[in-house]
């Protein structure tokens, strides 16, 4: 079995592992110009909800990706609704989400978001889903009304195209890099040892929660509290821009 992910702060490859299998970073697909991927087993997708929907790369890939494989799941990891992503295109035989830390800055106190975790019961829940993947049982979720609920307000209010522009840099960046490296949109370069980030930003949070000086902020941050998940390193974040299996 084949597992696409997509990670910026590691719940997604967290549950991909749990799930277990060959695992492909969707970015490291992207790079490689894959037209096609098969597997007799299956072929899933983990990722997480951006605004209520599949994170640009992820949509990306699938949109020229021909899969052929007789069992087909979706896995989405988010912090309070999947919305509409549940919804996704394409032909599923599963599709369910997850809630986990929820690390979206610019809205919610992340400090509080770890504290609080527990109530999610996310061990309990992964354990349905790896066991309804083994078993390759069918099962699409259909949206709630709060997800509905949400996802038209995210039509109706979509995320600023000018956002990006509330980053910051502040004076404690060592210039490491790390952030232009990370970057899935390859959007941030490095300009007299600092970085700068351009408009094609996803606000995904993989330079904010990642940077080893916690030196990049966001003008509106609800707490200035990081995220990675505890299982993953920021090695293992890196390393989606390789095509390597089992990263």
């Amino acid at each position: 079995m084949k597992i696409l992910y997509f990670t910026t702060t590691g719940n997604s490859l967290s549950v991909a592992r749990a799930i277990g299998g060959e695992l492909l970073p969707v970015l490291g697909l992207l790079g490689s110009g894959v037209s096609g991927l098969s597997d007799e087993d299956g072929v899933g997708v983990v990722c997480p909800v951006y605004f209520g929907a599949l994170p640009a790369p992820v949509s990306e890939l699938l949109s020229r990706l021909d899969i052929d494989a007789p069992y087909r799941f979706l896995v989405l990891t988010c912090g309070s609704t999947p919305a509409m992503a549940v919804r996704a295109p394409g032909s599923w035989d599963y599709v369910r989400s997850i809630l986990m830390v929820d690390n979206y800055f610019p809205m919610f106190d992340v400090g509080k978001q770890i504290e609080g975790v527990g109530k999610k019961r996310v061990g309990e829940h992964l354990s349905v889903i790896c066991d309804d993947i083994a078993a390759r049982r069918h099962y699409v979720e259909s949206p709630t009304l709060f997800g509905r609920v949400a996802g038209w307000w995210m039509r109706m209010f979509p995320l600023p195209a000018e956002a990006y522009r509330r980053f910051y840099v502040e004076d404690s960046c060592s210039g490491c890099g790390v952030c232009a490296s990370l970057c899935p949109e390859g959007n941030i370069r490095m300009s007299g040892g600092r970085p700068v980030i351009g408009s094609d930003c996803l606000t995904c949070g993989a330079c904010y929660h990642n940077c080893p000086s916690a030196s990049i902020r966001y003008r509106g941050e609800k707490s200035r509290v990081q995220y990675r998940h505890s299982g993953v390193s920021l090695r293992d974040i890196l390393s989606q821009s390789d095509c390597n299996p089992g990263t």
